[in-house]
Parts: C-alpha cells; structure tokens; sequence
C-alpha cells in the first residue's frame, strides 16, 4: 500500500510527491454532501507550487493559517494558493514535519471575511459512519483561479489505524481507513463528518485494493499546530528521499529517462550490498545543504543508526532534540567525480561522512 503519486526527477535533481483525495457521503439524519461541500469549499484552498501542489484548508480565519501535508509544500521555495472567489494569494510554510506529513501555512496578506473550517474529533466516529472528502483533484483546467474544489463521499471503513504506506513513507499512527475516492492533486484536504466538522486529514492511497483510502485524523493533526505554526522545522533537515528497498521507487517518477536513473542506481547500490535513501532535492540554505549533502547521495546512517527506510530516518530525527548535530554517513552514486580538498575524486560507492545540524526549533 502506498499514495499515488506524481514526480519529476530532472537529472536526478528533484521528485515532487503529489497525492489526493476527495470524499465522502454524510448521515442522511444530518447534513446532506452537497450542504457540507458548500460550508467546507469556501474555506478549502488550493496549494501551488513550481513542482506541484495539492489541497489545504484554513483552520485559523484571523491569523490566515492553513493545514495541509507536508508533502504538498517539500522542495518548494515559492508557494501560494488558490482561495475561492478570492484569488491566488502567496503563503509562506510556518513549519513542517515530513515525519508526520504535516505543514502549517500562512497567508502573506490578511484577507477580508476569510472562512475556516472547524475541527470535530476523530476518536469519536466509528466503522459505518458518513464522511464527506474536499479538495482540488488533477484537472485539465490550466488557470488555477478557475478551478473549484470538489467532493466525494463515502463511509469509514476503520476509525483507527496505524498504517505503513512502502518504505519511502514515513510511519503513521493514526488514520481513519474510509471508501472516499482520493485522487491526485487533493492531498492536504479535509475530510468532514455529518456536522461538516474535519475530522481527517486527506493523505494516502492504497491502489492494492479498490475503495480504501486514509486520512490523518484531527486529533492526531490537531496535536502537531501549534508547534509547527511556531516555526517548528526539526524533522525536516531539507532533504528528499526516497527509499532503495522501495520496490515501486522508479515507479514515483514521471520520466521514464528519471525512472531508468532510479532503478539503475537501486540495482548498483543493491548489487553492491548497501542501502539507505536516495537524495532527490535538497532545499537551498536547509540544515541539508549545509552538512553539503547533495542530489544523488545515498544516505546509509544518521547518528551511526542505519536508515533504509523513511520510518528508520524518522525513528532518528524524532527523538533528537531540537538543534542537535547528527553525523551522517553516505555514498556518492551519480553524483561521482567530486574532488575533495586533497584532490581525491569520488567513484560511485564511494563512502562519505558529514555533520547534520538540525533546527533549533
């Protein structure tokens, strides 16, 4: 099981995960779908960036802040989103967590008579009951100001449940497993009960079996605000990766040039008997950039703890303290031929080690 996603790999420089979803059906005895789609749409956002995008929703109307998944915004030095009837307005990430996937945004300027939505609780919906999806799915339509928010419906599967998407995703601890159709371009949006209440955050895909989809659920997202509407960016050296014991890891990627660059690289890495993440994109100025970890890097250790899957780095990252420094232990692939100061150049293999500082927050 894992989300679809959209990638680009350019010259082994960048993969831009993109998922979504939309919805599902509410209680006949409450609000109907089409009522809670238009309480929910007005405050439910489209997230642009240069690479990709998805959904989001404002949960904080006075200060113009905005939730979504962080692998909407990862690798993006420019965003902005699209809110209905109001135009696209820049934004800025206050804080993300790959860990978690979850970002908090904040719109650069105020915006008159802003809607946000408002959280229920996720601990109290059950197997059976209505759920109502929002988002900006994948469309033709080019204009982003054109595009609208739609819905889908369905009912909840499971309430609670951790859930292991493929070893480039990270772990997650709480999900409500639900039939509301998720479709690229709609991660990050809200998942409403009866009450027109976001009881779930829109996130994974399952494509191994037909109607299951998952979102994060509020009470787990609701925990995760405030310290990263503080700026919290710990987990979040600046680095993507993607895992080599991924066996859909080419798969991720849109060019079949980039897709044969992945699965050349897996197969040297494994033939070779190592593993660890693949660097995709490193984020200009990032705590990453500094420990001079580049595209093409095979990171095989954080804190002499070795790393093969996303759940392993973040097992790592979590239980550090804020601003500590973590060695790193790597590998060069396509990024062979650099010099170091001795006037050695590296070969593919070649092993590696550097100092990660994380942030003080």
């Amino acid at each position: 099981m894992r989300r679809n996603a959209r990638a680009a790999l350019a010259g082994a420089s960048v993969i831009a995960l993109v998922l979504g979803g939309t919805a599902a059906h509410a209680a006949p005895a409450d609000d109907s779908p089409q009522e809670i789609f238009e309480n929910a749409a007005p405050a439910t956002v489209q997230v642009i960036g240069k690479k990709g995008g998805g959904s989001g929703f404002v949960y904080d109307a006075d200060q113009g802040l905005i939730v979504t998944n962080a692998h909407v915004v990862a690798g993006e030095d420019a965003l902005k989103v699209a809110i209905p009837d109001k135009g696209e307005v820049p934004v800025q990430v206050l804080g993300s967590d790959p860990c978690e996937d979850v970002a908090v945004l904040k719109l650069s300027t105020p915006q008159d008579d802003l809607k946000a939505l408002e959280f229920g609780d996720s601990d109290d919906v059950k197997a059976g009951d209505d759920v109502t999806a929002l988002g900006y799915p994948a469309s033709f339509e080019s204009d982003a100001e054109k595009q609208k928010p739609v819905y889908t419906s369905g009912a909840v599967q499971c309430p609670n449940v951790p859930a292991d998407p493929s070893p480039t995703e990270p772990h997650f601890s709480s999900t409500i497993q639900h039939s509301a159709t998720l479709n690229p371009g709609n991660s990050g949006g809200p998942l409403l009960d009866s009450d027109s209440k976001v009881v779930g955050l829109n996130t994974l895909v399952n494509p191994e079996a037909q109607g299951q989809f998952y979102s994060l659920s509020s009470r787990h997202v609701r925990s995760l605000l405030e310290p990263l509407a503080a700026g919290q960016k710990k987990n979040d050296p600046g680095w993507q990766v993607l895992s080599l014991e991924d066996p859909d890891a080419a798969a991720l990627l849109q060019d079949p040039e980039d897709q044969q660059t992945v699965a050349d690289i897996q197969k040297r890495v494994t033939d070779a008997g190592k593993t660890g993440l693949l660097v995709y994109n490193v984020v200009t100025g990032s705590p990453a950039a500094e420990a001079e970890v580049v595209v093409g890097d095979v990171i095989m250790a954080v804190k002499d703890t070795p790393v093969a899957t996303m759940a392993d780095l973040c097992d790592v990252l979590q239980s550090a303290p804020a601003g500590s420094k973590l060695p790193v232990h790597g590998m060069y692939t396509v990024n062979e031929g650099s010099t170091d100061e001795a006037g050695n150049v590296s070969k593919f293999g070649d092993e590696w080690d550097s100092q990660l500082q994380l942030s003080n927050k």
